[in-house]
């Protein structure tokens, strides 16, 4: 299995190898080039930063440091991460747009935060990997919900975060349409018990549907 068809079928096993041969360093990296533990800037004073740490912050509130089962955690975004849904709204545009971190704004005219896009350098090569695992998990994984003749072709990705003690959190997040993207959604329902395709895909399904529809 590849790097396509392990983001179709959503294959932890896969990218727990991927994460522990990359190493947890690298995972840190990536994941602060995409916004993940800082806010984004948008307009509202009450965002969280959610969370990523390393093995200073690790050392500092646990008194241990990093291991390696904190990279395999990390790699399928487990473990001490926290992210908000509009952090993984800028992460799916940066894959929409061909590889620039966004500041979201609520503003129309808000003509700064148009202009705060950051290339997070990431290889063409890259961006097609990521384009075509996204788009393979609504052709023929687990993101069948947006597979709808309503909907120009789409791509995405479920995800589904154990949130002991409670049930599992389901997400999913996307963008369309998949050739010249024009919108990217993400649903996050919290404690749902259900899988990010079955729960959260249907929904921004819906939000799509929505826009295109009048946007015709």
């Amino acid at each position: 299995m590849g790097f396509v068809g392990a983001m179709a079928w959503s294959s932890n096993t896969f990218f727990g190898q991927i994460g522990r041969g990359v190493g947890g360093k690298t995972l840190i990296e990536w994941a602060r080039r995409y916004g993940f533990g800082e806010k984004t800037g948008i307009e509202l004073s009450g965002e969280s930063s959610g969370l990523i740490v390393d093995d200073a912050w690790k050392r500092k509130n646990y008194n241990w440091g990093w291991t390696v089962g904190d990279t395999i955690n990390m790699s399928i975004g487990q473990g001490f991460t926290l992210g908000t849904p509009l952090q993984s709204s800028v992460m799916f545009s940066a894959v929409a747009n061909g590889g620039y971190r966004v500041k979201p704004h609520l503003l129309k005219n808000n003509q700064d935060a148009i202009k705060g896009r950051v290339s997070i350098n990431m290889k063409p090569s890259t961006i097609q990997t990521l384009r075509r695992g996204l788009r393979a998990v609504v052709t023929g994984g687990t993101g069948a919900a947006l597979r709808v003749p309503e909907l120009p072709p789409a791509a995405g990705k479920s995800g589904t975060a154990e949130a002991p003690p409670g049930k599992p959190h389901a997400w999913f997040g996307g963008f369309a349409p998949y050739d010249k993207p024009e919108i990217a959604v993400v649903a996050f329902v919290e404690h749902s018990g259900g899988g990010g395709g079955s729960v959260a895909g249907p929904i921004v399904r819906q939000v799509m549907e929505a826009y295109f529809k009048h946007n015709k």
